[in-house]
């Protein structure tokens, strides 16, 4: 484990107090869990389009749902980057990991067209205030391969948290989400 030198941290927390005493908002990134148990895919190659999120996904402010369903984003707890952006690179990033092969989102970088093309369709996205990370939404796979059939394929994936943590752990549970559902992008659809 990697340990910080105290300045350091003394300089973190500095840097946290004057955002929070100067009104800016707090930025949280999605972070990258441990790796895990490789799956072997067919394919060598496969593109990821840009995943479409419901618009309150879209925002900057993190999105939660209370027990009646209404949605709220907290203005001042954000994203750090783009969400639409990240949850493409993250998911792309988590997708390469699990399989080794190689896995670019659009635009494909490549000369050689992918063998597969990926597309996520994000029908519900949001931190419920009980303690769950909820995904919902439908998953296309079109191979390239003549001998493959294309797939499509509907998914439900949860991450619990613990509320009291915050956002970090709102931020940690995303990140569990999105490595879960690059897991059943590579059994049910890459297969």
């Amino acid at each position: 484990m990697m340990r910080l030198p105290l300045p350091w941290l003394f300089s973190l927390a500095l840097l946290l107090a004057a955002c929070a005493e100067t009104g800016e908002p707090v930025r949280f990134i999605t972070t990258t869990p441990e790796e895990t148990a490789r799956i072997t895919i067919p394919q060598q190659s496969v593109a990821l389009r840009e995943v479409s999120l419901p618009a309150y996904a879209t925002e900057e402010g993190i999105a939660i749902a209370d027990a009646s369903g209404a949605v709220t984003t907290a203005p001042d707890r954000i994203w750090a980057d783009d969400p639409t952006r990240a949850v493409t690179l993250r998911l792309t990033n988590a997708l390469a990991d699990l399989t080794g092969r190689v896995i670019a989102s659009d635009p494909w970088p490549f000369r050689d067209e992918p063998e597969a093309t990926v597309e996520v369709r994000i029908e519900e996205f949001v931190a419920e205030a009980a303690g769950r990370f909820v995904a919902r939404g439908r998953i296309y796979v079109a191979q390239e391969i003549e001998d493959r059939s294309d797939r499509a394929f509907s998914f439900a994936l949860a991450e619990p948290f613990a509320p009291e943590a915050g956002f970090p752990a709102i931020a940690a549970a995303r990140s569990a989400l999105l490595s879960a559902l690059a897991r059943e992008i590579a059994e049910r659809g890459l297969r």
